[in-house]
């Protein structure tokens, strides 16, 4: 399903899901110091989705940039949630696999005290 058709029409799958899931991520890899696409008014959002949607690889359409706390591999799924093609988005079981190898050795590191 087009993200131009989600927001467009307000039609959703589990497809469009898992390209929020990527926003949703990059909001927490960004410390939500930033808003997604807080660069472009309401009606640039949605032409910016419309160009994603039409064109088969997305070419004219901008999509959010890597935040410095991101690891490459994260990015790089969270372009996979963004294809414009949804059925090359990974399912959410594709995901929770991924992140869960992905942080198999992760060790929380204690929050500085302000």
């Amino acid at each position: 399903m087009r993200r131009s058709r989600c927001v467009l029409q307000g039609k959703f799958s589990t497809k469009t899901d898992a390209w929020s899931f990527a926003v949703t991520l990059w909001e927490i890899l960004t410390l939500c110091r930033w808003q997604p696409y807080s660069e472009l008014d309401d009606s640039q959002v949605i032409a910016n989705c419309q160009r994603y949607g039409d064109d088969a690889c997305g070419v004219g359409a901008q999509l959010l940039c890597r935040p410095d706390a991101c690891p490459l591999n994260i990015y790089d799924l969270m372009l996979q949630c963004w294809s414009a093609d949804s059925s090359q988005r990974p399912t959410f079981y594709q995901l929770h696999t991924f992140l869960r190898h992905a942080n198999l050795h992760y060790q929380p590191v204690a929050p500085e005290r302000i």
